[in-house]
């Protein structure tokens, strides 16, 4: 039972910041693409959009390579290429751009794996790096942003062999120059998953999130759409009707 008591601690850990705040809405969807190149190494590529009640708009694509030790452990490099928009232009002329620094490019390394299985129950870890710069994969001058350290757990159930539950949390550890490393900001995630089918699933999910760290008077409420496809499973079956 040590082995049970350790992750339920580190996930409740990872929630016990939660304060009530004035709440945004926020709209993310993306779509997933994998494939597996070779034995245990996948690559990913991911387009996705963002959206908020203060009108910006965040398109990015991100590049992993992910490596499959075994179940327990993975490891994964990526990239984001991030391009920032405001339906309303007057919120970037006010300078209010400030709000939404996060929103940049960047880079990360992944650790990830499974926790431990208990019965039907998955509990899931990942730890992940990441370094955010602004406007790099353009001509302009770089800024660079802070650097995070990222600890998640989730906790996963199946209801049928199509749909499964999950549940989980996650902090953000800022690292800045001339300053210790302190708890930016954390999120809650609930949601749900179906396999339409070996090549096509859908994830949906509830994702609370707010900053601790400069004191923030707002939290965010986000609806989360993601659409996953196995390209492998989707080349062999264009290839069985050839």
């Amino acid at each position: 039972m040590g082995k049970l008591y350790l992750p339920i601690f580190f996930l409740f850990t990872n929630s016990f910041f939660i304060q009530a705040q004035n709440s945004s809405e926020n709209l993310w969807s993306d779509l997933n693409l994998s494939y597996e190149i070779f034995k245990n190494i996948d690559v990913k590529y991911e387009l996705g959009n963002r959206r908020n009640s203060n009108q910006a708009r965040a398109n990015y694509h991100d590049f992993i390579f992910k490596y499959s030790v075994n179940n327990f452990l993975k490891i994964a490099l990526g990239t984001r290429r991030s391009n920032l928009s405001f339906l309303d232009s007057s919120i970037f002329n006010a300078g209010i751009e400030e709000d939404f620094e996060d929103i940049a490019d960047r880079f990360h390394f992944d650790v990830s794996g499974r926790l431990l299985k208990l019965n039907n129950f998955k509990m899931k870890y990942r730890f992940r790096a990441q370094r955010k710069i602004r406007d790099f994969y353009s001509n302009t001058p770089l800024i660079f942003k802070r650097t995070y350290i990222r600890s998640r757990v989730l906790i996963e159930y199946p209801l049928s062999k199509k749909l499964k539950t999950n549940v989980g949390s996650e902090l953000f550890l800022s690292i800045e120059e001339n300053s210790p490393i302190y708890i930016r900001k954390y999120r809650y995630m609930a949601g749900i998953e179906y396999d339409f089918n070996k090549i096509y699933s859908a994830r949906l999910q509830y994702l609370f999130q707010r900053e601790v760290k400069p004191s923030s008077t707002e939290s965010l409420n986000i609806i989360a759409f993601d659409l996953q496809i196995d390209l492998n499973e989707l080349s062999k079956k264009i290839n069985s009707k050839n």
